[in-house]
């Protein structure tokens, strides 16, 4: 039976991916290994994960880490949602934005802030793939955490492991794609097919999407009534022409979409740090805001898990627990595909290009739909992006490419070449101030720059 390793389990997202992982048949006597620096945070996640399978009779083998050695033993599938110190070091992102006149609002993977964040998290990640070529070379290593596209970029050009990179992305746009087109009742002929509950910003399945691009600026390429066939596309058009049905966190969305003719991917924060065009004013009209890193419910703390734990008493309980099913939670369905012996469509996996979009570079990592089969992932072959659309995903892309290069060599010369070339930066001797801080910064951390 399978295992299963968590590296970074002290993340809010391990109890999500506990929520699916016993929904479904294919986990019953499979290994679970939890992967934490924080031994108190630890005990409590593994009491959490062994109550649950107490309570539901699932015969899961569950053990806790404070190394990754161990863990890694015997793994088929491992699981990365860690974080480098996340509520200072992201907050750093926004402080380094501001003192250069930057507009970012999400700095993760686009801007300037890319570049910090991964010189943080792809040593992380190289270091875990060099543990996995050694212990479990074998094993599929599923990325979840960010910034992605760098992290997927790394792994690609760096390591020799086993990959796949995953966003929620599809999912929010789709929530927010029905709410626009008043489709958001959830089909009783669907909901029969599909015993999970959906509880919490989860789409009702009522429309089908094909998006296609890079990681947090993707194109929704087609949009189809699932029932029907229809095209919606153009409803959707005349819909965003009015503003009061788009919900918040897309009207900027809505104008990207009158401005190209397609609409973005996942949201207004993510896709402008993306387009370097996003001024003060679009800003400041659409009441777009830099995330609110204190209000992330990310890197719970060990009362936090022991709250979670403690809630669960009885069989009930358990099983209100498992019901619930948030936004972001397709991730466990990699493993599960890979488990079910036959290849199964995926909505958007983030892996080399290849040719699956051909006006975009071979080496650039993409976000498209795919297929997941035993030990296999495919991309679904797009063809070309809309000409408008492809270089915005070019030139991202190829940073992306650098960026990684330089955070997983330690080259101060590539980090530059990074900066000079993002759009977001106007001039040299600002690239070169900002490099300076952004490595003076970082030192405290494990990077590879000496």
């Amino acid at each position: 039976m399978p295992k299963i390793a968590v590296i970074g389990s002290g993340s809010q997202f391990t109890e999500f991916f506990l929520q699916e992982l016993f929904k479904y048949e294919e986990f019953r006597d499979s290994s679970l290994a939890f992967v934490d620096r924080k031994p108190d945070r630890l005990a409590h996640e593994v009491d959490l994960a062994r109550l649950l399978n107490e309570s539901l009779g699932w015969d899961l083998k569950v053990k806790g880490f404070s190394q990754r050695d161990e863990a890694l033993q015997g793994a088929d599938f491992v699981y990365a949602f860690a974080a480098v110190n996340q509520r200072e070091t992201w907050k750093k992102e926004f402080e380094f934005a501001r003192k250069y006149d930057i507009n970012l609002l999400e700095a993760y993977t686009g801007g300037p802030a890319k570049l910090g964040m991964s010189i943080r998290h792809v040593p992380l990640m190289l270091d875990l793939c060099a543990d996995m070529q050694r212990i479990c070379p074998n094993a599929w290593l599923i990325m979840d955490n960010n910034p992605l596209p760098s992290l997927v970029a790394a792994v690609q050009r760096h390591t020799k492991v086993k990959h796949v990179g995953y966003c929620n992305g599809h999912e929010l746009v789709q929530v927010a794609l029905e709410q626009i087109l008043d489709m958001t009742q959830r089909d009783p002929a669907l909901r029969k097919a599909d015993p999970v509950e959906r509880e919490f910003m989860t789409a009702s399945g009522n429309i089908s999407i094909t998006l296609a691009g890079i990681n947090h600026i993707t194109w929704l390429l087609d949009i189809r009534s699932t029932r029907t066939g229809e095209d919606l596309y153009p409803e959707l058009r005349s819909r965003l022409k009015n503003r009061l049905l788009i919900p918040d966190g897309y009207h900027y969305s809505a104008e990207i979409c009158e401005l190209f003719g397609y609409f973005p991917s996942c949201a207004d924060g993510h896709i402008s740090d993306h387009l370097w065009f996003t001024d003060k004013e679009v800003i400041k009209k659409y009441h777009m805001d830099p995330y609110p890193v204190d209000a992330w419910f990310g890197n719970r703390d060990a009362d936090a898990w022991a709250h979670i734990a403690g809630s669960i008493r009885t069989k009930d309980d358990a099983r209100q627990f498992i019901a619930k099913r948030r936004t972001g939670w397709y991730n466990v369905q990699i493993a599960r595909f890979m488990l079910k012996g036959e290849p199964s469509f995926f909505p958007a996996i983030d892996v080399v290009n290849n040719g699956a979009i051909r006006n975009i570079s071979a080496d650039v990592i993409v976000e498209v739909p795919g297929f997941i089969a035993p030990d296999a992932v495919y991309p679904v072959q797009i063809g070309d992006l809309p000409d408008q659309i492809a270089p915005i995903c070019e030139l991202n892309g190829k940073i992306t490419n650098i960026v990684a290069d330089a955070a997983a060599t330690g080259s101060k010369e590539k980090a530059l070449q990074a900066l000079i070339l993002d759009p977001f930066v106007h001039d040299l001797s600002k690239a070169k101030k900002m490099l300076d801080d952004i490595l003076a910064y970082n030192a405290k951390y494990e990077t590879r720059f000496s």
